[in-house]
């Protein structure tokens, strides 16, 4: 029986190179929709495969609590997580190898990058718990990676629909342009690490207040966005009774410099990725992607 939600959904798959027009929206707003992009088996297999890692595999804290900001009391001001997140899985899981090396997302980072090939930067699954207090405050990418150049772009895969209600993500429309800013404590939106950034690195703040508009990214299951490594995103709480899962794909232009705990205690040190502070990016953690061809 076809359902309200399946009309609601759209059918047809993303294929084809990014258009001249929709480039430009990502260079002027900092990110961009590309629809559908997987189909109900493969969105089902994904959704399995988080939920087998949530029960089997060890998350992922990319927040170093040393560097946390005090509250009162000395008590940090990070509290207690509610989105599960797990890192690099396409290492043990073929189906999130399949996903991340997928040559359509190769394109169309390189079309957004303007550059000839990308890397696997990292994946990532994401989960927010049902009823749970899950917000992000505003962040961007860049801030937690350990390079010299913002190369970089997310694609962010919803496998459930994502609604206001249940944590949809905000973006900040052109703050990608604004270049870096200080780490954020997730959970707080206080700032950290200042000690490994140049003092001219101001704090993220409200958009709102220095004129940003914001969209919320309302999805359907199977559908995606991309994302500039420096544009701020945050997301509310999940405040529906099931819980919100996500894959998410981070790709880099080849040749970007790696700089690694010299500017950020990545998942990786330099001598476990192989790299040297001034390195191109690669190595068995970071491989080339094969790119769809345009026809």
């Amino acid at each position: 029986m076809t359902t309200a939600e399946d009309i609601a959904r759209p059918k047809a798959i993303r294929n084809g190179a990014l258009s001249g027009k929709e480039i430009l929206q990502f260079s002027q707003n900092g990110f961009l929709r590309v629809g559908r992009v997987l189909n109900d088996e493969r969105l089902e297999q994904v959704r399995l495969e988080v939920e087998n890692f949530r029960k089997t595999k060890t998350e992922i804290d990319l927040l170093d609590p040393s560097q946390w900001e005090l509250g009162v009391g000395g008590v940090p001001q990070e509290p207690g997580k509610t989105v599960s997140f797990f890192f690099n899985l396409w290492l043990t899981s073929d189906i999130y190898k399949s996903l991340l090396m997928d040559e359509r997302f190769a394109l169309w980072s390189t079309q957004l990058l303007g550059c000839r090939d990308v890397r696997v930067l990292e994946d990532n699954a994401l989960s927010k718990d049902a009823l749970s207090g899950g917000e992000l405050k505003w962040h961007q990418d860049f801030s937690y990676w350990p390079l010299a150049q913002p190369n970089a772009v997310t694609l962010w895969i919803a496998l459930d629909d994502v609604t206001l209600d249940n944590g949809a993500m905000h973006m900040a429309l052109g703050s990608h342009l604004l270049g870096e800013r200080l780490p954020t404590v997730f959970g707080t939106g206080a700032s950290y690490f200042r000690d490994r950034r140049p003092k001219t690195v101001m704090p993220i703040v409200e958009p709102q207040s220095i004129g940003l508009d914001t969209e919320v990214l309302t999805m359907k299951a199977g559908e995606a966005t991309f994302h500039h490594s420096l544009t701020w995103h945050a997301s509310g709480p999940n405040i529906t009774k099931t819980s919100r899962r996500a894959a998410v794909c981070r790709y880099v232009a080849d040749g970007t410099i790696w700089l690694g705990e010299e500017r950020y205690a990545y998942n990786y040190s330099s001598s476990e990725a192989g790299l040297k502070l001034g390195d191109p990016i690669g190595g068995v953690y970071f491989p080339k992607i094969k790119k769809m061809e345009i026809i």
